[in-house]
């Protein structure tokens, strides 16, 4: 291979070869340019990986016009200190080539959604969502290419949808999605962790009052059907909505006044015994007993009909601003008002982790049972006698009237 002194001036003036022809920089060993028969010019740096003997390795740096000399100087001196610091830069560059053809983001999202989402209560919801925003936009990209800008696009169009609250739930996604990425070594870092929330969160702390309550209650018993119901078994257990709403009679033993929520339809992956107070027995027994689902028209599917149920309760009760999920935080509240201790009502609540928490938790194993039913009974009757004076208080306006 011939030598030059590469200058701006000797590389115009190279001829076309018929073959590959490279001119190695005669001030610079290793570096070189490369002449195809087609006139091009590409920048190329040889060296070994490690010393004499071992294998040869080519990196391309660039062409030249796009790529100047000097730059391509610089690129070259960086390669071979790379070297000396035992890295293989062309090794590298090929490694990261393949990378962006083999990890596609629709590849990695359904193997994400496989192994992580569908285990959660609710995966159907964050499957759709992350199929519709991230898939449709990502799907043939690779996830290498994906840059904090395009994580800010993907959630500042939901939120100009004027759903920012939408907007929030899927950058909560996105984030998740990538730090899996990052867990199983398919990107260093997320592009998206530094991204603020486009919504500002508030944590609700609604708590009904008895009055409330004991409206709500009422309405939800003229309301009648199996949202009704479903509303009533909210208050009296603190339960969450689906699990409520999901219930079958195979996990009711009302001999035992018991509700076993398997692990499956929790939230927390946890097995969950619920003490069924005489209040709800008796909401139990306005239910078909012979159907599949305990609060369900036909049986055999679960209630779904919230939303238009919601907005006529609202109107029954005469009780706006709050929705079902304070029902379990008015419960809980109202029974450390009546005085259940905290590790109780957590036990209640089936949280995970509470006011028993770091290494307690790991040895505390009591599930105080009958501290959770005595609880349970104390506020079912606190319920009841609400209830019991607010239609006595309604009847007497009544008859006044």
């Amino acid at each position: 291979m011939p030598q030059v002194k590469l200058t701006k001036t000797a590389i115009d003036a190279l001829p076309t070869p018929t073959t590959d022809t490279v001119y190695w920089d005669a001030g610079c060993p290793g570096f070189g340019i490369k002449v195809t028969p087609k006139g091009r010019k590409v920048f190329i740096v040889l060296y070994r990986t490690a010393g004499a003997g071992s294998r040869l390795r080519k990196f391309a740096i660039g062409p030249y016009g796009r790529v100047t000399l000097n730059q391509a100087r610089v690129t070259a001196q960086k390669v071979f200190a790379a070297k000396l610091d035992g890295r293989d830069l062309a090794a590298e560059k090929k490694e990261s080539r393949r990378r962006m053809v083999a990890d596609r983001i629709d590849d990695l999202l359904e193997a994400y959604i496989a192994q992580h989402v569908v285990h959660n209560r609710s995966g159907p919801e964050i499957s759709r969502m992350l199929r519709r925003e991230i898939g449709s936009e990502w799907g043939a990209r690779s996830i290498h290419e994906i840059s904090k800008r395009d994580a800010i696009d993907i959630v500042t169009a939901i939120e100009h949808r004027g759903a920012p609250i939408a907007a929030n739930k899927a950058l909560k996604a996105i984030k998740t999605f990538l730090r899996w990425c990052v867990g199983r070594a398919v990107l260093d870092r997320s592009p998206a962790d530094d991204v603020p929330l486009p919504a500002k969160q508030i944590t609700r702390d609604r708590v009904l009052s008895d009055d409330e309550l004991g409206r709500i209650i009422l309405a939800a018993r003229r309301l009648g059907c199996h949202y009704g119901d479903t509303v009533e078994m909210l208050a009296l257990t603190g339960q969450r909505r689906e699990e409520v709403a999901r219930c079958t009679w195979a996990e009711i033993d009302l001999t035992a006044q018991i509700w076993r929520i398997p692990s499956e339809r929790t939230k927390n992956g946890k097995a969950h015994e619920v003490y069924l107070s005489d209040q709800a027995v008796a909401v139990l027994a306005r239910a078909k007993s012979e159907a599949q689902f305990v609060f369900s028209k036909t049986g055999q599917f679960a209630f779904q009909g919230f939303g238009p149920s919601k907005r006529k309760l609202d109107v029954l009760a005469n009780v706006t601003g709050w929705r079902l999920h304070d029902l379990r935080r008015t419960c809980v509240s109202g029974m450390a008002r009546l005085g259940t201790a905290p590790h109780v009502a957590d036990k209640i609540l089936n949280h995970q982790s509470g006011t028993i928490s770091g290494v307690a938790a790991v040895y505390q194993r009591h599930d105080f049972l009958a501290e959770r039913r005595k609880a349970l009974e104390i506020w079912g009757a606190h319920v009841a006698f609400v209830v019991d004076t607010l239609r006595a208080e309604q009847s007497e306006t009544r008859k006044a009237a």
